[in-house]
Parts: structure tokens; C-alpha cells; sequence
């Protein structure tokens, strides 16, 4: 039997006929049962079926049976010719075959059926089969991890200045001992010391940070303390918060060693000047607000305990506050995605677009959206990130390269929605095609596990996690610097 299967689909038709081919093709032509029945019908036609023949031949002159049997046969020629053309191009083997049960199999499968829209969701003609859930894996299995419990329980020395931070993290972290510590954390005030000098004295430029802070305090740790020069500061935790990193002083030179955490993860090859280049040495952490840390607003004067409004329902689709109107498709800033907000986005019903609102009427639209558009700035970085999930909405995130906060712990796809920068475009039509059920789990999903570990938790256990990871301290817990003993689960619990 001929395999009956259409091959166009899978490799381009030749361009030459090989001869092994063309013989086999022959041959199953030549015992193809269709073959057999045009053949038989040619012999009726001709008169050679007795009293089946369909046309009686003796009542035609001489001549005429001549030539109605000649244009029979060049009539059988030709179609025998255009049969063997059609299967040698579309139908015949290659070396791309799998065996010729599975291929009919699979050919049977095959549908170019489409929906009105011209997108086939199902491409094969059966149902697709729904099966029984895997039982769950075990916790050292599973990912994401479980948080509330520890990966190490390392130690960390804080240096004296301010005191105040010792006690902050003493419970769980901090001890008194630098002799023993694994970790040093330097408490640099560089980004209040500048924003102090902004806003507060209204002065411009560096404010002379260099000279007045950063020198005295890094060189009096290089120099006059024994820590530092143990490991060159592979050990040492330096906070730069603001854009720029380390980048904003003259001397970050002399920091290159430590370890930043830092708000702004990017992971693109831009250059030895940028927080790009330092992907495996910086440890992202989430950045602050003014909605947040300055106002101090509470989202549960909004909102319910499940993340619902109050008062109303979510019924817009997605807001937007900020920087757009000035923005154009070519800019640096925004890598120009914000423009497209200027193309008819903003035009939707149910999106609310604007510079920004002032922070009551603010919070009001945030109980109430669905979607928040969070696209990179002057960062990959924005705040909106932050105060989508402080209030439940689920964050459209456009930001090609950026790193978020501990990725390595974090599944940051379950609550949040990446657009790259090649389909924002297409944002609209992305969004409005995300089934109701897979945003409801979501949005669950950025109010009861995004919230809870990013905005209502110690960011310093996450922290430790990537200390645990960069010291080779998985599963360990620290007695001294030289001495460390197994974690056991007395040990794993996070105090509050």
C-alpha cells in the first residue's frame, strides 16, 4: 500500500528526482488498486468488458475505433505520467521518515483547519487529554523553594556606625565577634548623605561626597581594621540604593570588591561603567517608594484581606502614572516604549493613563486595576513594580535584561506578566488574551506571595539566601569563621 501522507509541510520538494526514487514511486503506482480500477475501466471503455462495456464500439466506422482507442491509451499515458509526478514531489520518502505506521499515524492527525482569526490553538483533530496531577515534590525538590525556612544560618558582623542597625538584625544574623563572622556589612550612608545635600540643602553636583564621607569612612575600614584585607573585601557588603550604583562617588574604585545590594538588576552588556557589568557580584534587593516609605500609605484602608476592593471591583484593565507624553519611539529613555502609550493606548475605555495623581486618588485606582504597566525608564528599575504589588495588581513588566530580586528563590512569572520590548505592540491584545482563570491565580498569587515575601517581610532573609550561595554555606550553620556545622531544623526557623 502507498503511504498517503503529505510531506510539503516538513521539507521543501526537490529540485532533482533521484532515480531510486522515481523506480520506487513505480513501482507503487503500478500496484496501486486505483491503478487497477482506471485500468478496468479503460478496458470497458474499449470494449473490452463484454456486456459491462459502457460505449458499444461496433456501431463506429473503422476509422473512428482507431482513434477513440489511440486518445484512450495517449489518455492513459498522460494521466499515468501526471500521477507518478504528483506522488514523486508531494508523497514520496525521504530520509526525514520515521516508520510508516507513525507517519500515517501522524498524517491522520494533521488538520489545516483555522479559527476566524486565522490561529489554530488546537493544531491536531483530537481533544486534547486532560490527565491527573502529579503528587507534590518534596521541599528539597521543589521550586520555588520553601522562604520561611533557612538555606544557612550564617554569621555577620556590622560595622559600629550606625549602632542602631546591630540591633535591627541581632536575633537571627548579626553577632558582635567580627573574629567570627562570615560576612561584613559596611552601613554606608553615601545615597543619604547626597540626597540630603539635594533635597534638604537644595546644593547641586557631588556635594563634595567624596571628600566629606566616603574617603574617611572606606579608607578608616581599609586601613586601621584587619577585615578588609583578609579577602580583599570578597566579604563585605556595601548598600548603593539609588540608579547609578557605586557610580554616583569619585572613589568607587576603592568599594569594586564588595558586594553591592543594589535596586537595579540589569543583565545587558553595556559597558565597565554601568551596574550591568557586576550580574554575578551584586545582589538585587527591592527598591523603596514614596508611596510606600515616605507617605506610608496602607493599602488594607483600600482593600481586603484577599486583595479585593472595599467598595468596588477591579474594573480597570490597566494604569499607568507617569512620565509619557514627551516620549518619543527613537529615545534612550524608556528604550521609547512609553511612547506607544501616546498611540491610541491611552484612547482605551477601561485603561487609565496619566503624568501621575496625588497619592489618596492614586491609591484609589490602584484598588481598582487589574494590570499595572511597569516600563523601564532611565533604569530597567521603576518603582510602579513595587506599588502594583503593595496593592494586589499584577505588574506588566517591559524591562528587556532586567534582573528582579532574587530570581534564584523567587518564581517572579506567577504573579507578574514580561513583554519584551519587540512585542509591546502587541500589549493590548496580549493581555486581553490571558484567560480570566489564569489571572485570577495571578493575582492571587502577587497579593498572597509577592507582597507577603517582597514588602511584608525582612529583606535580609532573602539576602542570606544569596550570602549562603556566594560563601558555599548551603545547609550550614555558622559557629565560628573556621568552624561550621550542619543546619538542623531547631535552627531553620526565621525568627520574627
Amino acid at each position: 500500500m502507498p503511504n498517503y501522507y503529505y510531506k510539503g509541510q516538513f521539507r521543501q520538494p526537490p529540485q532533482t528526482y533521484d532515480r531510486r526514487a522515481i523506480v520506487q514511486s513505480l513501482k507503487r503506482t503500478f500496484l496501486s488498486r486505483k491503478l487497477v480500477c482506471i485500468m478496468r475501466i479503460v478496458r470497458y471503455a474499449l470494449g473490452e468488458g463484454g456486456m459491462h462495456s459502457r460505449i458499444d464500439l461496433t456501431m463506429l466506422p473503422p476509422s473512428m475505433v482507431v482513434w477513440t482507442k489511440i486518445v484512450y491509451l495517449v489518455g492513459v499515458f498522460f494521466f499515468a505520467w501526471f500521477y507518478i509526478l504528483v506522488r514523486l514531489t508531494f508523497f514520496s520518502s525521504s530520509s526525514y521518515d520515521l516508520d510508516p505506521e507513525l507517519e500515517r499515524r501522524l498524517a491522520g492527525s494533521r488538520t489545516i483547519s483555522k479559527t476566524s482569526k486565522g490561529v489554530n490553538k488546537n493544531p491536531t483533530r483530537y481533544n486534547p487529554v486532560i490527565l491527573e496531577p502529579l503528587p507534590p515534590l518534596k521541599s528539597r525538590l521543589a521550586w520555588p523553594p520553601n522562604l520561611d525556612k533557612m538555606l544557612c544560618r550564617p554569621k555577620i558582623y556590622v560595622y559600629p556606625d550606625p549602632p542602631a542597625i546591630e540591633v535591627l538584625y541581632e536575633k537571627n544574623y548579626v553577632t558582635q565577634n567580627p573574629e567570627e563572622a562570615d560576612f561584613f556589612f559596611i552601613p554606608f550612608l553615601g545615597a543619604r548623605y547626597l540626597n540630603h545635600c539635594w533635597f534638604i540643602l537644595g546644593e547641586k553636583g557631588d556635594c563634595d561626597v567624596d571628600k566629606q564621607y566616603v574617603l574617611p569612612m572606606i579608607q578608616y575600614i581599609q586601613r586601621e581594621l584587619p577585615y578588609w584585607n583578609r579577602t580583599y573585601g570578597q566579604d563585605h557588603l556595601i548598600v548603593h540604593p539609588m540608579d547609578r550604583s557605586s557610580h554616583y562617588y569619585q572613589s568607587h574604585h576603592i568599594m569594586e570588591n564588595a558586594t553591592f545590594l543594589t535596586t537595579v538588576g540589569d543583565n545587558r552588556p553595556i559597558g565597565p561603567s554601568i551596574v550591568g557589568s557586576r550580574r554575578y557580584k551584586n545582589i538585587v534587593i527591592p527598591s523603596a517608594t514614596a508611596l510606600l516609605d515616605l507617605v506610608k500609605v496602607n493599602p488594607m484602608q483600600y482593600l481586603t484581606s484577599e486583595g479585593h476592593p472595599r467598595h468596588k471591583r477591579r474594573d480597570i484593565f490597566l494604569l499607568f502614572g507617569g512620565r509619557y507624553s514627551d516620549v518619543q519611539p527613537d529615545d534612550v529613555y524608556s528604550a521609547g516604549v512609553r511612547s506607544l502609550l501616546l498611540n491610541g493606548l491611552d484612547q482605551q475605555p477601561d485603561y487609565v493613563v496619566g503624568p501621575g495623581w496625588e497619592s489618596d486618588k492614586y491609591m484609589k485606582l490602584l484598588s481598582r486595576a487589574r494590570y499595572g504597566f511597569a516600563p523601564m525608564g532611565h533604569t530597567l528599575d521603576t518603582t510602579r513594580i513595587w506599588e502594583c504589588i503593595a496593592f494586589g495588581v499584577v505588574p506588566v513588566i517591559v524591562a528587556d535584561g532586567i534582573i528582579e530580586p532574587f530570581e534564584d528563590d523567587m518564581d517572579w512569572s506567577s504573579f507578574s506578566v514580561r513583554i519584551p520590548r519587540r512585542d509591546v505592540h502587541r500589549m493590548d491584545a496580549i493581555l486581553r488574551g490571558i484567560p480570566e482563570e489564569e489571572y485570577q491565580q495571578k493575582q492571587k498569587a502577587v497579593w498572597e506571595y509577592g507582597r507577603r515575601v517582597l514588602l511584608t517581610r525582612d529583606a535580609w532573609h532573602l539576602i542570606v539566601r544569596d550570602l549562603c550561595r556566594r560563601g558555599r554555606l548551603e545547609g550550614k550553620r555558622t559557629i565560628d569563621r573556621n568552624n561550621h556545622v550542619d543546619l538542623t531544623v531547631p535552627f531553620m526557623t526565621i525568627l520574627s
